[in-house]
């Protein structure tokens, strides 16, 4: 639980942080990702796709904790997909709140928040684009706990939570699960579960007039397993595969496979 242990990179395939733990008071972390997925088929998609569907989704993270308790979040994501060239998809802004913290002797760590993300109008006609519209607004929780080794921790479990609305349609939830080893401090091996709700009226999607999951009743569950390799001074890499297990008006039996790269650094 030491300054190696919070260098944090976002897990779930939505890219902002959501970790219950935070890195030094303005240390900043900046994570450039890159993520290929494929499938083909949208589960009650009408027409069907032609073809497969192999998108490439490029996406820049930036956070920092101006405080103990704070941390303020940034994201900004580019995609490129059958239906739209590579270009702009949306940027997102959060800010988290650290209620408890087992770093410094509280049973758990604790963190509550609120984010903002603006979708781009190409690809909200996109299938593949997975927000619900122009505005999408997040409440959101994260709770966790680690268990110590000498100077850093071995294992640690997290969930994270979170309610959202657009400013048109209907709400959604998101879940993750997260379990997470490390081993010689410099390897690290996590297994998570995340799930994808919304609450519309609508079964059907209806791939070629497209206009955002505002008003579809979509859910997805996803499962995936991630590898860390953690430099001494130059951040953390991380590898993962995620596989869509059950989906709902949504793109079934995706594959994603992420590249990770989380760089620390102060202007202190």
């Amino acid at each position: 639980m030491r300054k190696l242990a919070l260098l944090l990179l976002p897990l779930s395939l939505f890219a902002l942080e959501i970790e219950p733990w935070f890195s030094n008071v303005w240390e900043f972390n900046f994570t450039p990702s890159y993520t290929y997925s494929r499938y083909r088929d949208v589960q009650d998609g009408h027409p069907q796709l032609s073809s497969a569907s192999n998108d490439q989704l490029i996406a820049f993270n930036l956070s920092v904790p101006p405080s103990p308790e704070w941390e303020i979040a940034a994201d900004m994501e580019f995609a490129q997909t059958p239906r739209q060239s590579m270009g702009f998809r949306s940027t997102a802004l959060q800010a988290r709140y650290l209620w408890l913290n087992d770093v410094v002797g509280d049973p758990v760590s604790l963190t509550t928040g609120v984010s903002f993300r603006a979708v781009g109008s190409h690809s909200l006609k996109d299938v593949s684009c997975p927000y619900h519209f122009y505005a999408n607004y997040e409440l959101n929780a994260s709770i966790g706990r680690e268990w110590d080794r000498g100077f850093d921790w071995f294992f640690r479990v997290y969930g994270f939570g979170a309610v959202g609305i657009a400013n048109r349609g209907y709400p959604w939830t998101r879940a993750l699960m997260m379990l997470e080893g490390s081993w010689h401090e410099a390897h690290r091996l996590g297994l998570f579960g995340e799930g994808y709700f919304g609450f519309g009226s609508r079964s059907r999607v209806m791939t070629d007039h497209f206009h955002g999951y505002a008003f579809i009743h979509h859910r997805s569950l996803d499962v995936g397993l991630q590898y860390t390799y953690v430099f001494e001074i130059w951040g953390r890499i991380s590898l993962g595969y995620t596989r869509r297990l059950y989906a709902r008006s949504f793109p079934e039996n995706v594959n994603f496979f992420t590249l990770r790269y989380t760089l620390p650094f102060s202007v202190l």
